[in-house]
């Protein structure tokens, strides 16, 4: 018998099975082949909301521990998968800049943002109130990390690629079993998919659809992500990644070609040269109402658990969260009560 069953291999599942296997704990992921959030997203760590120049939630306890955690991960996967990177904000008006500067002097922001002015980064963008850098920033490369971390685990025949069928697991009061495998208990991370899921979908999850455009421009010569509208991220080879949009309401006949219209109006804007479109790349992020994620164990199963709702920052919030859960399932130490799925209450 194995410990765990994770169902769902997207940032919240690799990132709890890298715990749990930390914690001497045997893991058995079975994962779907549909194309997944995590895979799509940029993968940024920052602690700044930069839309409003705030501190994203419970920024600095995650920050403290991711770096920490992805070059543990990295070293147990023999492959690199944090990057420095640079995080800029682009000022479009001397309100913006004196927005700025007053925000450092709030003691929370003081040592993220920058009192120095970023003047020009690359010719191909054309910023005449300059830039402010948010520091302690950087990327993990995601997908990197996912296809890396499923070899590793289908070596250790602990893989299975298919759609969970949720008729044929059997519960029991101290074990659950899917097509033969017997594990103590299981952990549903399967992003968007809990939808689908009989035993937590009465859990107000939201869709909220991101999309990127992937770029060619070999005269942007940018080594910084930058946030103007939008982000964009270099991914090295003169290729670039921009967006991504934000939709809890979409038209899914028309979605992929108005947003497209709508992402190369803002880059148009950016961009001062040439760029050629290579890929548009898209996907479901799971998001909650109250904007915190959903950890925790179901009201009913004892053996049935769930770790979810991620969001936009799911790079820097999993390692915290998925720490807490493991706490709690290893240890029963209490979950913080702002993410613990108990908060919503079955109807």
């Amino acid at each position: 018998m194995i410990d765990y069953i994770i169902v769902g291999f997207g940032i919240g599942g690799s990132v709890l099975s890298a715990h749990l296997e930390r914690e001497g704990k045997s893991v058995f992921v079975v994962d779907g082949s549909a194309i997944k959030a995590s895979v799509v997203a940029a993968g940024l760590y920052n602690p700044v909301v930069l839309k409003r120049y705030t501190m994203a939630w419970d920024a600095v306890n995650q920050l403290s521990y991711v770096k920490y955690f992805y070059h543990d991960l990295s070293n147990k996967l023999k492959t690199s998968i944090v990057e420095e990177l640079p995080i800029l904000r682009k000022f479009h008006s001397a309100e913006e800049q004196n927005k700025w500067f007053q925000k450092i002097d709030k003691p929370a922001l003081s040592m993220y943002l920058s009192p120095y002015l970023v003047s020009e980064p690359t010719d191909a963008i054309e910023a005449p109130f300059k830039y402010g850098q948010v520091m302690h920033t950087g990327r993990i490369l995601v997908k990197k990390m996912l296809v890396t971390y499923s070899e590793y685990l289908k070596e250790k025949s602990a893989y299975l690629q298919e759609e969970f069928d949720y008729s044929l697991l059997q519960i029991n009061n101290d074990e659950v079993s899917y097509k033969g495998i017997q594990a103590k208990k299981i952990i549903f991370c399967e992003g968007f998919g809990l939808k689908h899921n009989p035993f937590f979908n009465y859990l107000p999850l939201k869709e909220n659809k991101g999309t990127y455009l992937i770029i060619e421009c070999e005269s942007l010569k940018l080594k910084e992500a930058i946030k103007s509208y939008y982000f964009i991220v270099p991914l090295g080879g003169n290729k670039y990644k921009f967006g991504a949009t934000y939709e809890h309401q979409f038209s899914k006949e028309n979605y992929d070609y108005e947003v497209k219209v709508a992402l190369i109006s803002y880059l148009d804007d950016l961009l001062s040269v040439p760029y050629k479109i290579i890929d548009q790349v898209t996907g479901v992020r799971p998001t909650v109402k109250d904007r915190r994620p959903l950890i925790g164990r179901h009201f009913n199963h004892t053996n049935l658990y769930i770790l979810n709702g991620l969001g936009t920052r799911g790079v820097m919030i999993a390692p915290t969260v998925a720490k807490h859960l493991v706490a709690f399932m290893e240890n029963e130490e209490a979950l913080p009560n702002e993410i613990d799925c108990s908060r919503f209450a079955p109807k």
